[in-house]
Order: structure tokens, then C-alpha cells, then sequence
């Protein structure tokens, strides 16, 4: 930018190139339109997914994760990267609006006023934009054609994008060091300063020319980028800020309970079927490969890829709406959906908010509650959730068996305790998981904690079947136990099952119980600092914890049940607390065969195994059995344990 300069271009006269411009722009608003508008339409007529709450909240979410790309960070490299070319974008946003402008209004003086230090900031900001984001695509094109990360998948798309960003920012570059070198009394940043000095040897035809190349490479790649965009993975562009405001903000997985009175529907058996959100979730997709990197499934030779998931169904929402092929084992295999171990992992590691979980869970709905459709282990299963209240067929009468010698007292109304200790499934009947229930028992007991259980009236939360698809199941089985509750005044619940507490916690106020509950890794640290009890373990006793996923990337308990422990006993490993591998048996998973790929549990028991640990301390029953069936198999000498195991009461 120069004082009294105008920026008339060799190549147009001033009353051609505003038309000139305006017919691309034009064309370009056009053909963007024909691509976006049949996305934006099927949003606005998808299902509602209430996603309209708590604004401040989620301006401050959208302001850490999409602005802050905090996220991303978790891949420095990468993140770095995508994090320079996003800020970058930003800050030249307004270097686009400049161009323009010059282009429809070239007798216009569009200089600023002297060398003013707003403008010379202005300058020096924009080209150290332009230079980070130059260097950020240089880096993305040589590991996409050289490093080549598993997890990318090399297209001609991706190359082209890059191509575009970075011929826009060569453009800007040429721009401003062409005119500087023809009007030498003008001002820049760094960039054109120094190119001009480059340049200055040239001919003006020269210069006009390449003034005049570099205006037009610059407007025709962004409109070129603005074509694409709607036509391409790289809609996230647009998508991504978006979808991370409406993401879920509540604990555990956000699902809702079905209407059966009035739903004509039960699951997802269409595309339709999702709501606006996982809609969203499916234009947002970067494809960058986090959530296949970290997905247990994926990892042992599942058919299950998160991302090829999301891609198959982005495919089948852009796809024609008399499609006649069924989404359900067709655009979607069977054994994808019943692969999934609902950890979150996915979620956890998705750079913008994407939601996997209540997809999966969605689709298994459709083939549980629609096509009658479902792996032949859930047959008996569901049978015996419906009529014992439990997944293995025990009777229900059998249920507080394990409490009879211990003399653990039953639940009064009349003279309730402070806390219900609800026992689950695995707790109630399970061999191993009666000796977690009964330590438990005795370090509550010990340390003076008011508690008792429900007996025989407790029964399964229905979170095997809620996870299995069955929501039908899963509601009789909740409204059962929320009138329980309510029936004998229950108001705060400890458990040490992951899988009850999230129930109980997150998904059970729909139903109408309005309770408190922890898990026992809560009250074993509350415990602790009040000094009641203390933990067990040895100072030369070398563990490694194992993180439940209900109870972590579900609920962001980590602390406590490592704060039970002896912290410098611990020997944290790689995958640990947010970035932890599932054990194999969430999803409802614990009640299937794994016969395709290796065990779960066998690659989790690989990394938990790389610190040598002698120990190997969990917060959750069916982790417990997992992780020790592993642990068999290879023959090695590691003790699995319920932290519920390794505390005792203070001398």
C-alpha cells in the first residue's frame, strides 16, 4: 500500500475489471451454493438434537478447542502445523477483504493516510502470517509425500488444497514486492520490502505483468478453494467451529430416552434418522485418522474404523435420497457396529468435537428394535436381563447371597443410612467380583461409613442392554430401579462399578431419580485424607493403573483412585488417562466372543506391561476380569486388582 497510488491492474483497464471480477465471484457464489445448499437443507428439516443450552459455556469451549486448537496440541507437530494455518487464515481474512476491494474498486484510493504505526503493524502482522502459514503447508506437503504418517491418507484433494493455500500466499508475497519495486516511495511488511529489492532490476512491463498475475492467481485460487469447499472433506473448514460449540457438554454419552408410546421409529435404521448434530459430525470430519489411531477396535483387527464409519456415512447423507440401498449391512456391516466398545476414545482424541459413541449406539438400536438383528450371545442375555435382572440368567433371588455371612444390612426406609451401596451385576454374582464386593464392604466398614444395600431389590441398571441396543430393555429395566429408589427415599449411592455409576449418574434423572452418587474411588479418597484408611501397597511395590473408560473419559474421574494408591508406587504408562486403551468389555461387549483379530485385553495387557509392573491396579469389576483372563492366557506373573482391594483401615 502506497499514499495517493491506486491499484489498477496491466492486465484489465478499471472499467473491465470489476466486471471481470464480479462475474467470478458470481459463478463462484453459484456453483458454492448448488454444493452447500443441499448439506444446509437436509440440517434444517433433520431431527432436533437440543443442542441450545448454555451459551457462555460453550462459547468458552468453542474459544479453547476450535480457536485455541488446543486439541490438535496433543500431535505437536501436527497440531502446530494446522494450529499456523488456522491463525494464520484468520488474521488474513482481512487481506482477502483488501483484494477484493481492489478489484471492484480500482479508481479508488484504498492506501491509508502515511506510514501511521497502526498501518506499518498491520503490515508486518500480515506478512508474518502469510510466512507461518507458507512454512505450515511446506511442512503438510512433505509428510504427506515423504514422512507419509499411517494414519494420513494421501489424495489428490488434500494436495490440491494445499497447492491453492499456498499459491495464495506466493501471490500475496509477489503483490506486494511487484508494486513496491515500480512505486518504490510506497510501504510494506518485511516480505515485500525484501522482495522488491529482488525485483528492482526488472523492466516495468515486467512488474505490471507479475503485479497483475499475482492479483489474479490470489482471487482465482480463493474463489478455485471456495468451489471446492462444500465438494470436499475440507467442508470441516466451514463445519468445524460450528460443531464444536454444539458439542455434548453433559457427562457420559448424551443419549435420550425413546418415547415408545409415540415414536414411529426405534433407532436409526436410515440416514434420516440421525439428528442435525451427528449430521453435522459427519460434514466435520477432517479425516486426519486421530480417532482410528487410538480406537482398541481398529488396533486388533476389527472391522471397525471410526473414521471409515464417518466416511461411509457422510457418503450415504451426500448421496441421492431414493438410494435403495440399505444402510444397515450394506453401507454398514453388522460386525463394524457390534465391534465397538463405546470407550470414547474416539471422541477423546477428535481434534473437532466429533461424537461416535450415540451413533454407534443408534445404529445398534435400528438393528436390535427394527430388524431383529443381533449377535446370538445377546439372545440368552436379554432374556435373562428381563426376567432375572441380570445378563447370566442367576436368579434374582440369589442376588445379595454373597452378604448373607457378613452381616451387611439391608436398606429401611424408616432409618435410612448415609449412602446405598449399590453392589451391580458383576459385585452380586460374578466369583472375582464378590471378592471386590466384599473388600469393599470391609474398608467402608472399617472406616465408620454409614451404609447399606438394596438385597434382593436391587437390580441390573440396564446398561448392557441400553449398550446392546435394547433400549426397550434398558427402559424397563431403569424405570424399574428409579422406583425403587424413589419408593424407599434413596438419595446417594456409592458404587464401584464404572458402568452403574454413569448410569446412575448421567442417564437415570431422565427417569426421575434425582440422586448423588460416587464411585467408591471418591469415597476411598475421601477417606484417606480424613485419614480412616490408608492403602496397602508397598513403596517398593511397582504399579501401573489401568483407567476405566466409564469412569475416565466418560466421567473425568482420574485423580481419585490414584490418589488411594501410593502416587510414587505408580509407573504411568503411555496410554493412560485420557489417551487409555479400553479393555474389551465396554459396549456390552464383556457378554461376546471376540473371534476376529487379537483380544482386546491382550494388547491393552501388552501396554500396560512395558513398565514391568508387578501390579497392575483398576477401577472397574469387568476390567478386573478382563485384564486377569489376559493375564492367564500369557502366563505372566502380575497381580490384577480393584483399588477397593488395596486399601485397609488405619492403625
Amino acid at each position: 500500500m502506497a499514499p495517493n497510488l491506486n491499484y489498477a491492474l496491466e492486465w484489465t483497464s478499471s472499467e473491465t475489471q470489476p466486471l471481470v471480477l464480479g462475474a467470478l465471484s458470481f459463478l463462484t457464489l453459484i456453483l458454492f451454493s448448488a454444493a452447500a445448499w443441499p448439506k444446509l437443507k437436509i440440517l434444517l428439516s433433520a431431527k432436533a438434537a437440543g443442542r441450545n443450552d448454555r451459551i457462555l459455556e460453550r462459547i468458552k469451549i468453542t474459544l479453547k478447542i476450535a480457536f485455541g486448537q488446543t486439541k490438535l496440541m496433543q500431535d505437536k507437530s501436527a497440531g502446530w502445523m494446522h494450529a499456523l494455518i488456522f491463525w494464520g487464515f484468520l488474521i488474513l481474512l482481512f487481506r482477502a477483504a483488501e483484494f477484493f476491494f481492489i478489484g471492484f474498486f480500482p479508481e479508488t484510493d484504498f492506501s491509508f493516510p502515511g506510514n501511521t504505526p497502526l498501518i506499518m503493524a498491520y503490515a508486518w502482522v500480515k506478512d508474518l502470517a502469510v510466512f507461518l502459514v507458507t512454512l505450515a503447508v511446506i511442512f503438510a506437503l512433505y509428510r504427506r509425500l515423504w514422512v507419509k504418517p499411517s494414519r494420513l491418507t494421501l489424495s489428490g484433494e488434500g494436495l490440491l488444497i494445499l497447492a491453492l493455500i499456498l499459491a495464495i500466499m506466493i501471490s500475496d508475497m509477489m503483490f506486494d514486492s511487484a508494486f513496491l519495486a515500480l512505486h518504490p516511495e510506497g510501504h510494506s511488511g518485511p516480505i515485500g520490502l525484501t522482495l522488491a529489492l529482488v525485483f528492482k532490476n526488472l523492466s516495468n512491463n515486467i512488474l505490471r505483468d507479475l503485479h497483475s498475475l499475482a492479483y489474479w492467481t490470489h482471487v482465482s485460487s480463493i474463489l478455485i478453494f471456495l468451489i471446492l469447499l462444500p465438494r470436499s472433506k475440507h467442508f470441516h473448514i466451514l463445519t468445524s467451529i460450528p460443531n464444536v460449540f454444539f458439542s455434548k457438554l453433559n457427562s457420559g454419552h448424551d443419549l435420550n430416552r425413546i418415547d415408545f408410546e409415540k415414536a414411529e421409529t426405534f433407532g436409526v435404521t436410515k440416514i434420516e434418522d440421525f439428528n442435525w448434530k451427528q449430521m453435522l459430525d459427519l460434514h466435520t470430519c477432517t479425516q486426519c485418522g486421530r480417532c482410528d489411531r487410538v480406537c482398541p477396535a481398529w488396533k486388533t483387527d476389527k472391522p471397525l474404523s471410526p473414521q471409515q464409519l464417518t466416511v461411509d456415512l457422510r457418503d450415504r447423507l451426500n448421496s441421492p435420497p431414493d438410494s435403495d440401498i440399505p444402510l444397515l449391512g450394506e453401507t454398514i456391516e453388522d460386525e463394524t457396529i457390534w465391534s465397538c466398545t463405546t470407550c470414547g476414545a474416539c471422541e477423546s482424541a477428535c481434534p473437532v468435537m466429533i461424537e461416535y459413541v450415540d451413533k454407534i449406539i443408534g445404529l445398534r438400536q435400528g438393528l436390535v428394535l427394527t430388524e431383529d438383528r443381533y449377535p446370538k450371545e445377546f439372545i440368552s442375555a436379554f432374556k435373562s436381563l428381563e426376567t432375572q435382572s441380570n445378563p447370566w440368567g442367576f436368579p434374582n433371588a440369589s442376588r445379595s447371597n454373597w452378604a448373607k455371612d457378613l452381616g451387611v444390612p439391608i436398606w429401611d426406609k424408616t432409618q435410612p443410612t448415609e449412602y446405598l451401596y449399590f453392589v451391580g451385576c458383576n459385585g452380586s454374582f460374578d466369583t472375582r467380583g464378590k471378592k471386590i464386593t466384599e473388600a469393599v464392604v470391609k474398608t467402608l466398614r472399617d472406616a465408620g461409613v454409614d451404609f447399606s444395600i438394596l438385597g434382593n431389590d436391587e437390580g441390573c441398571t440396564g446398561d448392557p442392554a441400553r449398550r446392546a441396543g435394547n433400549e426397550y430393555l434398558y427402559d424397563m429395566l431403569a424405570s424399574k430401579n428409579a422406583q425403587t429408589f424413589k419408593e424407599k427415599g434413596v438419595r446417594k449411592v456409592v458404587t464401584h462399578c464404572p458402568h452403574c455409576f454413569n448410569s446412575l449418574k448421567n442417564e437415570y434423572p431422565e427417569f426421575g431419580s434425582q440422586l448423588e452418587v460416587i464411585h467408591h474411588s471418591e469415597l476411598l479418597q475421601k477417606l484417606i485424607q480424613d485419614g480412616k484408611v490408608i492403602s496397602k501397597s508397598s513403596e517398593e511395590e511397582k504399579i501401573v493403573f489401568h483407567d476405566s473408560c466409564y469412569l475416565g473419559r466418560h466421567n473425568g474421574i482420574y485423580d481419585a483412585p490414584r490418589e488411594t494408591l501410593k502416587t510414587n508406587s505408580i509407573k504411568e504408562i503411555e496410554q493412560s488417562r485420557e489417551t487409555g486403551t479400553c479393555c474389551g468389555a465396554g459396549g456390552a461387549r464383556f457378554l461376546l466372543e471376540e473371534n476376529t483379530g487379537t483380544r482386546m485385553s491382550h494388547h491393552r495387557l501388552d501396554e500396560l506391561m512395558v513398565n514391568e509392573p508387578n501390579t497392575i491396579a483398576v477401577s472397574c469389576p469387568y476390567c478386573v476380569l478382563m485384564l486377569e483372563d489376559a493375564v492367564k492366557a500369557k502366563n505372566l506373573n502380575v497381580k490384577v486388582r480393584d483399588i477397593g482391594e488395596m486399601v485397609e483401615k488405619k492403625n
